[in-house]
């Protein structure tokens, strides 16, 4: 069967812990100089790594990831070119290895998405099945951005409503849901835990093909040098990973799970489950047959279901996991939470839909409450010059105030200091070079976290990782956030 192969990479310094009185034993430099010398250096590190990425044609990220199509047919000169210049420049690889085999016929789909959803949780306690403990997970609904079918979870993902009631019009076998209870405002397509019964009894893994030579992670400290029996796992599997095993300091492996053709449970759906500190592996099977109802009924995309390869005898380089009895919650529990989604059914929420005039009227009503957490507004003469520019619709905001704190999640920023912020993170929306969802606007809000907020040009405001840079909770208008945000106050 043919795959696809990415390598997710980096060049730097060993990631060992060494504290200061171990690396500079005669204190020949104090503390303080000693970190601002390793500032100095990862700073350099990062510029030499950039500048080489680039010049061999690829595209990398503000540190220097870089992604890299192992198939591409200059693979081979490509990678002798980067361990060439590790080696000259004393840096080590690091990367995240991952296998893909595209569209092909199975009989079993795994419930699976390269999409983030990015979810506040909340949690009640609960029972299980045995009486034992049970923590639940709530969610604000309304704050799920509408594209999303599917929020990734523990032990098995949720879905959303139309994917329930698809399931239980067409009476599949072998699930059953409960409510994930909705603590938010306002009203918002629901989500629904998976209960499936019918546990996958084992399955094909790549679990122990992820090494590392850092003494920081003994739990991976895996022999792979060539006759070692990690190398001859390699081999088996085929493709890059013998090369990479003798480039990188570490390399995360990550293989599509493999399914025993001859152990599949005659339903619609099953599971497969294993976790551990330093391994996890979960995810919820659907037969072809449900899978493509679903799809036909729009009830989940098709880019949400990976077809799973079957396997007779225990493939080469995988390893064979038992998979272990997922808890859910009690009968009892099931029952009061669908209770509880028949009652907001019966009384629902408030539809999102702020006005500017809704959320004018708490700014002002905050300004005069909490006086010393605002600032003058926003003199007339300037804000004249909003017209025909991002900032015209923000003109009302600005003329009660020139920035202040909306609640202890989000402050608004002074007309100064978002153009200051916009024109920071336009720099580091550039150099996020492997950035997929670009969100182009100004920045209006930060967060108590250090994410920003973005008042994008579609009109819609978007909450932006500081970390990763990706988009999490968004709202459909700039009227809708500042209501929301105040109101959370």
């Amino acid at each position: 069967m043919h795959f696809d192969e990415h390598l997710l990479w980096i060049m730097d310094h060993k990631k060992e812990s060494i504290p200061y009185e171990e690396d500079v034993p005669d204190r020949s430099i104090s503390a303080d100089e000693w970190v601002e010398r390793n500032l100095k250096k990862d700073h350099e590190t990062i510029r030499k790594n950039i500048d080489f990425v680039r010049s061999l044609g690829l595209k990398c990220d503000s540190v220097g990831w870089c992604g890299l199509d192992l198939n591409r047919p200059d693979i081979d000169e490509l990678l002798a070119r980067i361990q060439a210049f590790a080696l000259k420049e004393k840096l080590y690889l690091r990367g995240y290895y991952s296998r893909s085999h595209g569209d092909f016929e199975s009989e079993w789909y795994l419930l699976a998405s390269d999409h983030l959803s990015y979810v506040d949780w909340d949690y009640a306690e609960a029972v299980d099945r045995d009486g034992n403990p049970l923590t639940l997970e709530e969610v604000k609904a309304c704050q799920i951005p509408k594209t999303v079918q599917v929020l990734w979870s523990a032990p098995l993902p949720h879905v959303n409503e139309r994917f329930r009631d698809c399931c239980l019009r067409h009476g599949f076998s072998g699930v059953d849901f409960y409510w994930i209870r909705d603590i938010g405002r306002y009203r918002a397509a629901q989500f629904f835990g998976l209960i499936v019964d019918r546990m996958v009894p084992e399955f094909a893994c790549d679990h122990g093909l992820t090494y590392s030579d850092s003494k920081n992670c003994e739990w991976k400290n895996f022999d792979h040098s060539e006759g070692s029996p990690l190398y001859r796992k390699y081999r088996a599997l085929g493709g890059r990973l013998t090369t990479l095993s003798q480039m990188f300091y570490d390399l995360d492996v990550s293989l599509p799970v493999r399914l025993p053709k001859n152990l599949m449970p005659e339903t619609d759906f099953a599971y497969i489950h294993f976790y551990r500190s330093d391994y996890n592996c979960r995810g919820v099977l659907i037969r072809k047959h449900a899978a493509e109802t679903l799809i036909a009924e729009k009830a989940v995309r098709k880019d949400y279901l990976k077809p799973v390869a079957l396997y007779e005898a225990e493939p080469e380089g995988y390893t064979i996991l038992k998979s272990e009895p997922v808890r859910y919650p009690a009968p009892e529990v099931v029952r009061r939470l669908e209770a509880g989604y028949e009652a907001l059914k019966q009384n629902p929420k408030p539809e999102r839909n702020a006005s500017g005039k809704d959320a004018l009227r708490l700014f002002r009503q905050m300004k005069r409450v909490r006086p010393e957490d605002f600032r003058k507004g926003l003199a007339g003469k300037i804000r004249e010059t909003f017209t025909g520019t991002p900032y015209e619709p923000l003109a009302p905001y600005y003329a009660v105030s020139d920035g202040g704190d909306l609640s202890d999640e989000y402050a608004f920023l002074s007309h100064a200091e978002s153009v200051r912020e916009t024109r920071e993170y336009e720099r580091k929306i550039m150099n996020e070079e492997l950035l997929g969802d670009r969100c182009v606007g100004i920045v209006i809000a930060t967060c108590a976290d250090g994410d920003v907020v973005v008042f994008c040009g579609d009109g819609s405001v978007r909450r932006i990782s500081h970390e990763t840079m990706d988009a999490g909770e968004s709202w459909d208008t700039v009227a809708q956030f500042f209501f929301e945000a105040m109101s959370d106050a």
